[in-house]
């Protein structure tokens, strides 16, 4: 099992590494593009913002879920801000169009092809962006399991159990509730039983015979 130290690393390593993605992905236009004047130039400052978020949170996670949170949110606004930016150029010369080689003259309100540089630009930013986001989200997701570990260990305000009474002495005994008076009860006179047997009734007499009919 992992110590609070290794994954105190391991979540510090991850926004740290994130932090550095975005700062690769913020320069690479700069450095392969064309220079600062390049038309993928711009992604330089919401990837700078973002990378700054990340290395901060590297340092700053441990005081709390909800700053955590808040600077990981921050830096993913701005790296998606960044790639719709940088997707951005592309789209607007396929809408628009771009202007025919030369000799020929370029009609006003067309632009230049892009070159292979701001395309190698664009592919390296973008890239980096979406892996930046990937391993912040990991080194939060990270972050969130050690606080319910944590939360786990620590001893509940209530024991499960009543304690156990460590005292020699029997406890005092209490005197057993008395029981409920039933109600009085009005019985009838008991019937008198005889002292002697019934006497046996006499049998019955045996119809007489019926004259004959005349």
């Amino acid at each position: 099992m992992e110590t609070n130290v290794q994954q105190d690393q391991r979540v510090r390593l991850a926004f740290w590494v994130a932090g550095g993605l975005v700062a690769i992905g913020a320069v690479a236009p700069v450095v392969v593009g064309g220079g600062i004047h390049s038309r993928i130039a711009g992604v330089f400052i919401p990837f700078a913002i973002a990378a700054a978020a990340l290395i901060i949170n590297g340092f700053m996670y441990q005081q709390g879920r909800p700053l955590a949170v808040t600077l990981f949110f921050i830096a993913g606004l701005a790296i998606v801000y960044g790639i719709l930016a940088l997707l951005a150029v592309p789209l607007r010369l396929a809408v628009v169009g771009t202007c025919p080689p030369a000799p020929a003259h370029c009609p006003v309100g067309f632009e230049q092809p892009m070159t292979s540089g701001e395309n190698n630009g664009l592919g390296v930013a973008t890239f980096c962006g979406v892996l930046a986001i990937l391993t912040g989200f990991y080194g939060l997701l990270l972050f969130y399991r050690r606080q319910a570990i944590v939360a786990r260990r620590q001893p509940s305000l209530w024991p499960a159990q009543p304690p156990v009474s460590t005292s020699t002495t029997p406890p005092e005994t209490q005197p057993a509730p008395a029981a409920r008076e039933s109600p009085a009860r009005f019985d009838a006179d008991p019937v008198a039983e005889p002292d002697e047997e019934l006497k046996e009734l006499p049998a019955p007499e045996e119809p007489k015979e019926l004259p004959p009919p005349a």
